[in-house]
């Protein structure tokens, strides 16, 4: 038994080095692909198995520049014509502004966010996009 949880560790060690950064960031909670479950712990407990085979979202959420200063361009790929949400929360879970709400057609879109419109100060902010049923999200760090 213990051979079993110091192969998992020494595995899940391996897949965290070697992963991507966005990958490091679904796993500190930001992303939505890789779920954690608490286990009698404080600390989130990570299948090995839902690691080495989850699929990439299809959405290909990203937003670029971050750290952005005046604005951000927030893009995503809708694989079919779906409901789209796009909303700002700080990290006390307060929405701050919904910047798109419609139903959009296939195809990638874009979406420029100037943070003087929506009274955003410095800071780091969660994007939140919700697609259908889906949700998925990004941090975004206001210099």
């Amino acid at each position: 038994m213990r051979m079993v949880k110091l192969y998992k560790t020494i595995l899940l060690l391996f897949v965290i080095i070697v992963a991507s950064l966005p990958l490091c960031a679904q796993l500190s909670g930001y992303g939505s692909t890789i779920s954690a479950t608490k286990i009698y712990s404080n600390y989130p407990i990570f299948s090995v198995e839902t690691l080495l085979f989850a699929k990439r979202d299809d959405v290909n959420f990203t937003n670029y520049p971050n750290p952005a200063t005046t604005r951000t361009t927030v893009g995503y790929t809708l694989s079919q014509k779906s409901s789209v949400n796009l909303r700002v929360i700080d990290l006390a879970g307060k929405q701050l502004a919904v910047l798109i709400k419609s139903t959009q057609a296939t195809g990638k879109h874009e979406f420029n966010w100037e943070f003087v419109n929506n009274n955003i100060s410095a800071g780091m902010y969660i994007l939140v996009l919700q697609v259908d049923s889906k949700t998925y999200t990004r941090k975004v760090i206001i210099q």
